[in-house]
């Protein structure tokens, strides 16, 4: 099973020719597609403008949710990632709280890779990245 990123997400929604093209590839081989429910806040917190929700946004998020397997953070997930960014930090880098729980949930419900155009995933041992 393969995640999706927040960033291929919202080029999906944003409807960014090169990401709109990789999920129906994916879609058409029918390969199971995933995200988190961290990468669904991420994208909801994008669905405001000053403070009020735009139903447009609301709409293209839930359509393209119905899409895919959104996956909980559970405590495997939560362990998952303290232990990645524990051990990231032993080796002077670092990863953004919100990409570390991405990344602890993925691996913890058997993800072997995550589309994204972000390299900063690169470092994770058991997830391959798939860049576009």
């Amino acid at each position: 099973m393969k995640l999706l990123d927040t960033t291929l997400l919202v080029d999906v929604l944003r409807k960014r020719e090169p990401a709109h093209r990789v999920l129906l590839a994916m879609e058409a081989a029918g390969e199971r597609c995933a995200t988190t429910e961290v990468n669904v806040f991420e994208l909801l917190m994008g669905a405001y403008r000053r403070g009020r929700p735009d139903p447009n946004r609301l709409e293209g998020i839930a359509k393209l949710l119905d899409r895919l397997d959104v996956l909980p953070l559970e405590r495997s997930g939560a362990s998952r990632a303290a232990e990645v960014l524990h051990k990231l930090r032993a080796e002077g880098r670092d990863l953004g709280l919100f990409d570390a729980l991405v990344v602890g949930i993925a691996l913890a419900s058997g993800c072997d890779a995550i589309v994204t155009r972000v390299e900063g995933y690169r470092p994770i041992r058991g997830l391959r990245v798939e860049t576009y």
